[in-house]
């Protein structure tokens, strides 16, 4: 009967547990389905969003044509799409619209704000920009300067248009003898990793030197998902500084377009970077008469721990904690490089042929001396200080004991010290002869007839 009872309790926990999770469950999707709502936003799945696309992405190659997602129908809201058109060496890539060009119109400014196509003159979202094009109004035809386009289509959140269809045609390029020495492009990844502008090679630089083009070259680097990048420039030095279409460094967080661009250095200082996604672009940028510009890098993947999960905390056996909510490989301790952004991983690390590891650089180390330099100063000026005051009581003391007397002052009235006073004699007969008959001698003296 015991055991008939204990079961029965078991299954009732069992039973419950199961009701439990099951609303905690449908509680948690409702959450979410509510927050969306309230945010204005839709989860999308991405293959959904790469079958809107496919018509634009991909188009008909047979025909080189090209359409807006979903054409001859609306295209979708909240989209965006991507091209790049590529065409041989010795080939320009020319686009003619025909047929059917409608996008939602630009706003009061006459900004193409909310639908529009982007066309850039190259291969990257950051290529120069040839135009935005939005409306019911075709755009001219369009020829890239080089080998390639790169497109964009993007929607808002309201209002669909049919959206357009275009063709593209590849034409010889009249300076097409150049020699192809291929794009620069570099890859790289890990835990910890190092770029420079001396990874462009010298025939790359001859290259730009003999023809006069620019070096425009692009590392990527790529960390294992959930870490974030973080770049610190060790030497930084641009031939022509604040020229910005000279020499530049450009660094983009997760894609090559403008929007995800961070950061641009073309002046004296490059700062740290610390990217929100697991890959950055950094690309370098140089016309001839700056190819002197250099620079070297380090890059560390660095996992951020989620500040809205409560045991997310950096793994003891498996990473070192950096004390500023993020979490390193445990081999970058004490190899000579600050990974961590405050220098933590260096602290501690006791060189085997030296006695005592001091990291000047350091921020806790370079307060620390300052905090001493200030106590050195102040003890030093109180010494000086007390010495003049000392010197100065001195001198004082020395003036007063070199003053000549009053006395010898001629101006000053002469003063007669005291005399001593002396008992007049007696007169003879007087009855005042109190001394019988001896010599009167002054206080302390002895009569002439005394006796010893």
């Amino acid at each position: 009967m015991k055991s008939s009872v204990s079961y029965t309790a078991v299954s009732y926990a069992s039973v419950s547990n199961m009701v439990l999770k099951t609303w905690f469950q449908w509680l948690l999707l409702a959450s979410l389905l509510l927050s969306d709502i309230a945010l204005g936003q839709r989860r999308v799945d991405p293959a959904l969003i790469e079958e809107y696309c496919k018509n634009f992405t991909h188009g008909s190659p047979n025909l080189a044509q090209f359409y807006s997602p979903m054409y001859p129908r609306a295209y979708p809201e909240d989209i965006n799409c991507f091209k790049t058109i590529t065409a041989e060496f010795g080939s320009f890539v020319r686009i003619d619209f025909r047929d059917m060009f409608r996008i939602e119109p630009a706003n009061n400014e006459g900004s193409c704000e909310y639908d529009y196509l982007e066309i850039r003159d190259g291969d990257q979202g950051y290529a120069p920009l040839i135009g935005k094009y939005c409306g019911d109004k075709f755009p001219p035809i369009i020829t890239s300067s080089g080998r390639s386009l790169w497109l964009r289509f993007s929607s808002d959140k309201t209002i669909s248009y049919t959206g357009f269809k275009a063709v593209y045609t590849y034409i010889p390029n009249p300076l097409g003898n150049l020699p192809d020495i291929g794009k620069c492009e570099f890859e790289t990844g890990g835990f910890q990793g190092f770029i420079s502008s001396t990874n462009i090679t010298q025939d790359r630089r001859d290259h730009t030197i003999n023809y006069d083009t620019p070096v425009d070259c692009v590392w990527t680097i790529r960390a294992e998902m959930g870490f974030q990048i973080y770049i610190q420039f060790t030497e930084y030095e641009l031939q022509h500084p604040n020229d910005c279409h000279t020499n530049y460094i450009q660094v983009f967080d997760g894609k090559t377009d403008t929007e995800n661009m961070v950061k641009i250095f073309c002046g004296s200082v490059a700062e740290s970077v610390t990217s929100t996604t697991n890959v950055v672009y950094v690309r370098f940028y140089s016309e001839k008469n700056g190819l002197e510009s250099r620079f070297d890098s380090i890059f560390t993947a660095m996992r951020a721990l989620d500040s809205g999960v409560i045991a997310d905390s950096c793994d003891p056996e498996t990473e070192y904690d950096c004390d500023d909510a993020t979490c390193i490989h445990p081999s970058l301790v004490c190899n000579d490089i600050r990974n961590c952004k405050f220098g933590w991983d260096e602290e501690g690390c006791t060189d085997p042929g030296a006695s005592i590891a001091l990291d000047f650089t350091s921020p806790h180390i370079i307060v620390i001396l300052i905090i001493l330099i200030i106590i050195l100063v102040g003890m030093g000026t109180g010494m000086i200080l007390n010495l003049f005051r000392t010197l100065r009581e001195d001198k004082e003391e020395l003036e007063d004991a070199e003053t000549p007397e009053k006395a010898a002052d001629p101006e000053l009235p002469t003063v007669v010290p005291p005399q001593p006073r002396m008992k007049p004699p007696p007169t003879p007969g007087s009855g005042d002869d109190t001394n019988n008959g001896e010599c009167y001698v002054p206080d302390g003296g002895f009569p002439f007839n005394s006796r010893f």
